[in-house]
């Protein structure tokens, strides 16, 4: 991992050379908040994950565009960070550590994670102190979301409102509540058989009255068994064929014949079912209030950062 952060830090060192023959520029500032530089350099160490990211999913990513991106960031953690300040703000210092540990566990050993510092031009107290400060700024940007979702006021005109004109959203497949008790078993016909006659035995004890819910706690091996078998709500093409067309057949209450997939054998039960068609307005208010609501404090918000902003006198550089 370390070779591929240097290489894209060298490939962003090259993106910051300028244009004269020869001539490179170390580092210069490309932005002020208030009495607040923010370097070239400081960016394009902020650029190479993202960067690596790219290279990684083999996507292109603009240079230009990233460092512009990244940039933005930057200025607005500057400003959180001022206003986490002006709060009283604080960060234990358990935090940081925490945080820094999960960056360090990213490089092949602390020694390389201690070199790429190292090449930055940076020591452990830069990396921590610049760590207290993006928690600081964090922190401060979700106690803004927080203060100002609790002044939002939805009504429910725009809730009814919201549902009319959006209710291709609420649009609901046709879905079963499904509970399995499934058993692994590999291809070989005896251990195959052995599970089917142990499901089939299982299946006349629930036809018999016994509680699905309880045998799948006590014999299923899925990862639901726990919770009785509970898989959840299913719609088509959520399951294989050979297990979607007998569980859909099924009436509400009904519980599947022995079925083979695969990785076993198992048993169905359809707890519940619904038609296809649409979500009722009362269901559909559920989702629309928080949607709603979290879309207005995004707009408040964003119009918070932009009063503060123009209030911290921030200057942006093009720099060739």
């Amino acid at each position: 991992m370390m070779k591929i952060v240097t290489r894209c830090l060298a490939l962003l060192v090259l993106f910051a050379v300028s244009g004269q023959a020869g001539a490179a520029i170390v580092d210069a500032v490309v932005a002020t908040v208030g009495k607040e530089v923010i370097l070239r350099s400081d960016i394009i160490q902020e650029m190479a994950p993202l960067m690596q990211d790219a290279q990684s999913s083999a996507t292109q990513a603009n240079p230009e565009k990233v460092f512009r991106q990244v940039l933005d960031q930057a200025v607005e953690r500057e400003l959180l960070y001022r206003e986490a300040q002006l709060s009283g703000m604080q960060v234990p210092d358990k935090a940081i550590e925490e945080r820094a540990e999960k960056i360090i566990k990213r490089y092949d050993s602390r020694d390389a994670f201690t070199q790429m510092l190292e090449k930055a031009g940076q020591t452990m107290p830069d990396f921590r102190e610049r760590l207290r400060k993006e928690l600081m700024a964090l922190s401060m940007s979700m106690n803004k979301h927080k203060e100002i979702e609790k002044e939002m006021s939805i009504s429910e005109s725009e809730v009814s409102q919201y549902y009319q004109d959006h209710k291709e959203e609420f649009s609901r497949p046709e879905r079963v509540q499904t509970r399995r008790i499934f058993l692994e078993a590999t291809a070989d016909p005896q251990v195959r058989q052995a599970a089917k006659a142990r499901l089939e035995s299982l299946r006349e004890e629930i036809l018999l009255g016994a509680d699905f819910g309880e045998l799948a706690k006590k014999h299923s091996k899925g990862p639901e068994a726990e919770s009785g078998g509970l898989i959840g709500w299913v719609k088509r093409g959520d399951l294989v064929e050979s297990l979607e067309a007998p569980l859909f057949s099924l009436e509400t209450g009904g519980v599947s014949p022995v079925l083979e997939t695969e990785f076993g054998v198992c048993i169905l039960k359809a707890e519940a079912k619904e038609a296809a068609g649409m979500a009722a307005f009362e269901e559909a208010r559920s989702e629309i209030e928080p949607k709603l609501r979290a879309q207005s404090a995004g707009e408040r918000y964003n119009k918070w950062m932009t009063d503060l902003r123009k209030r911290s006198q921030v200057r942006l550089f093009d720099v060739e």
